[in-house]
C-alpha cells in the first residue's frame, strides 16, 4: 500500500543582492520577525556592545593618536549591528555569505534600506495577490450554498 504524498510550497520569493540569490520567507511567522528587525537588531547591538564595554571610546579623535584596537572594537560592533539586521531578514548565517562576496560594510548598510523597502513593497503585492484569492475562493463556497438551497 502506497501513502499519500503531499508538497508544500514554501511562502515567500527570491531577492537577489549583487550575485548572491537569497530567499525572503514571506510566511505570516516571519513577517513578525521582519516587521521588528529594528528591534531585534537592536537586541543584538546591545550584547555587541556589552562585548565591548570594556573598551573605552573617547570623545574626540585625535588622527595622529588614533588607537587600532578603539578602531577595530567600533568596527566590530557595527558590524555585528550590520549583520544581526541581514540575518534576521534572511536567516542566520546570511551576512557571513554575503560579506565574504562583497566585504564592505558601508556598502552593505547601505543597501539595507533599499532592500527594507523592496521587500516590504513585494509583501504588499503578495497581500493584495492573498486577499483576491480569498474573496475567489468565498464568492466560490457562497455560490456553491445558494446553488444547495
Amino acid at each position: 500500500m502506497e501513502g499519500l504524498k503531499v508538497d508544500i510550497q514554501r511562502t515567500g520569493f527570491p531577492v537577489k543582492i549583487g550575485t548572491i540569490e537569497l530567499w525572503f520567507d514571506s510566511s505570516l511567522e516571519n513577517l513578525r520577525r521582519f516587521f521588528d528587525v529594528e528591534e531585534l537588531a537592536q537586541e543584538k547591538l546591545k550584547m555587541a556592545q556589552e562585548k565591548a564595554k570594556h573598551i573605552h571610546f573617547p570623545e574626540e579623535i585625535e588622527l595622529e593618536n588614533i588607537d587600532i584596537e578603539l578602531v577595530d572594537a567600533a568596527f566590530d560592533v557595527n558590524k555585528e549591528f550590520i549583520a544581526a539586521q541581514y540575518d534576521v531578514i534572511f536567516g542566520d548565517g546570511t551576512f557571513k555569505k554575503i560579506y565574504k562576496e562583497y566585504p564592505d560594510i558601508l556598502a552593505l548598510e547601505n543597501a539595507l534600506d533599499p532592500i527594507g523597502v523592496a521587500i516590504a513593497k513585494k509583501i504588499e503585492e503578495l497581500e493584495v495577490e492573498r486577499s483576491e484569492k480569498v474573496e475567489v475562493k468565498k464568492n466560490e463556497y457562497l455560490n456553491k450554498k445558494a446553488q444547495k438551497q
